[in-house]
């Protein structure tokens, strides 16, 4: 939605245009607010905003380097603050408000405002200073939670991980690549390039996609430096120069990832609990992204380490009331069919962004019927453009893929990376899940943004038994083609 007036009560993701500069609700703050390029300290100074102090970021709307309409801008960037108001968690900078300004009819700019903070992870990791240990377990449990509604990060690293009191705040989703004239990226290599390479993964410094393990990576990196502030802080010199062997050369974990495991080997060497929280951030940088941990499972093995006077578990926002809709995808993402019956008669929306998504991939084929019974679309998106069948297929859940399927699902449907549903269930080696995708029409020659089919997939696995289904589909398909 589209508002142009000054402001009333709306929800943060509501997208203003603002005319004249009186209109604008927030002003910079001080006499030196620039923080960084685009990003500077304002002030609330009108309605409900007044008295506030928050960042805005600012990024210019520019239609004549790139071949897009302007309302396609507006539509691309009004799913990306949907995105980050839908990431609102305990741990997520808080999103204040989001406009666009049109003082200047030859330069209309997009501001998105967030709640401020007084310093980043940065700070803690200098000599001298320490991050809590608390702030691993915070970091894993807000990064588990995004990534179960379908949400990427895209850009972890130090600067933007902040703190404000005690609080360790996850920001900037990627934001300074949100659909945007001279910064719209006309591919997903270019748009990984201006993105941070210090903390990316090796395939996402090749050019493939970002997906949830080059997460999972560049957060293993921003742990490792936070283990050896903590316990190795006369190490943290040892580590830059392995990351940049040489002075013309740029700080990268994806470069120099097989040297950082190297001196991690002959450097470090904790004993008990420490030990096993380092084998786990060992596995966080694994080159092969395939076999990085998700981050359900990272959360879950910190949970358990025998720590006698500290705790990596996140147990912040335990007393924060939740929302009916909140609760209801609690209750998906558990598999409680009784609790999912009861909150939707309570009133809470069927149509909930990850509700169907977290049932269809708990493979709980009774709470999914009870959402479609509800309301809920059978197609309908996560906020990486997932539909239920993408969720039941990559987890193998062969009587929901049929449940979905017989609800006339798309079987073609792409997510936000191009991949379908067939995908998923190859790329996990779930065949009888694959038959029933390919005999209700998935396409196997669909190529992902990497130009991946899901026949790449099962080859990389080395999954022999779909190999030649999917290559004896893949031949008729071509033929039907030619």
């Amino acid at each position: 939605m589209e508002t142009t007036c000054m402001w009333p009560e709306v929800e943060p993701y509501e997208l203003f245009t603002y005319q004249d500069d009186d209109q604008i609700p927030f002003a910079p703050d001080g006499n030196s607010s620039l923080i960084a390029t685009g990003v500077e300290k304002v002030k609330g100074v009108s309605g409900g905003f007044e008295g506030l102090k928050c960042v805005r970021k600012t990024l210019m709307l520019d239609n004549e380097t790139e071949p897009i309409s302007e309302l396609h801008q507006r539509r691309i960037i009004e799913k990306e603050v949907k995105v980050l108001h839908s990431a609102r968690h305990y741990h997520v900078i808080r999103l204040i408000h989001s406009y666009f300004d049109m003082v200047d009819q030859d330069q209309h700019k997009f501001a998105i405002v967030m709640d401020r903070a007084e310093a980043n992870l940065h700070f803690y990791l200098r000599p001298g200073l320490a991050p809590s240990l608390q702030w691993f377990g915070c970091l894993i449990g807000v990064l588990r939670y995004i990534h179960s509604l379908g949400i990427r990060h895209r850009d972890i690293k130090p600067s933007n991980v902040l703190i404000k009191g005690e609080k360790i705040l996850l920001a900037d989703f990627g934001i300074s690549q949100m659909g945007l004239g001279k910064t719209m990226p006309t591919t997903y290599q270019s748009r990984n390039s201006s993105r941070t390479r210090e903390y990316c993964a090796p395939e996402v410094d090749q050019g493939a996609t970002r997906g949830r393990s080059a997460d999972i990576l560049s957060l293993g990196a921003v742990f490792l430096e936070m283990f050896v502030a903590c316990f190795f802080p006369g190490q943290s010199k040892d580590l830059s120069n392995v990351l940049k062997p040489s002075p013309n050369s740029t700080s990268s974990y994806a470069k120099q990832i097989r040297e950082v495991h190297c001196w991690i080997e002959e450097s470090l060497h904790p004993k008990g609990w420490q030990h096993d929280l380092l084998v786990t951030c060992r596995k966080m940088l694994d080159f092969d992204r395939c076999s990085r941990p998700c981050a359900e499972d990272v959360e879950q093995s910190w949970s358990s380490l025998p720590m006698q006077d500290h705790s990596l578990f996140c147990s912040c926002a335990k007393d924060i009331p939740r929302t009916k809709n909140e609760k209801l995808n609690d209750a998906c993402r558990t598999g409680s069919e009784d609790d999912v019956k009861f909150l939707l008669r309570e009133g809470a929306e069927a149509r909930s962004l990850g509700a169907i998504h977290f049932a269809a991939a708990r493979g709980k084929g009774s709470i999914v019927q009870a959402l479609l019974d509800a309301g809920a679309p059978v197609d309908t998106r996560n906020a990486a453009g997932q539909t239920a069948l993408h969720c039941a297929s990559r987890n193998g859940h062969y009587d929901v893929v049929k449940q979905l399927l017989e609800k006339t699902a798309d079987v073609n449907a792409k997510d936000e990376n191009d991949q379908t549903a067939l995908h998923g269930a190859a790329g996990h080696g779930y065949e009888t899940v694959v038959r029933i995708l390919l005999d209700s029409g998935a396409n196997a020659l669909t190529e992902d943004l990497d130009g991946w089919t899901a026949l790449h997939f099962v080859v990389r696995k080395q999954y022999s038994n779909l190999q030649s289904l999917l290559e004896s589909r893949s031949t008729a398909s071509q033929q039907d083609n030619s």
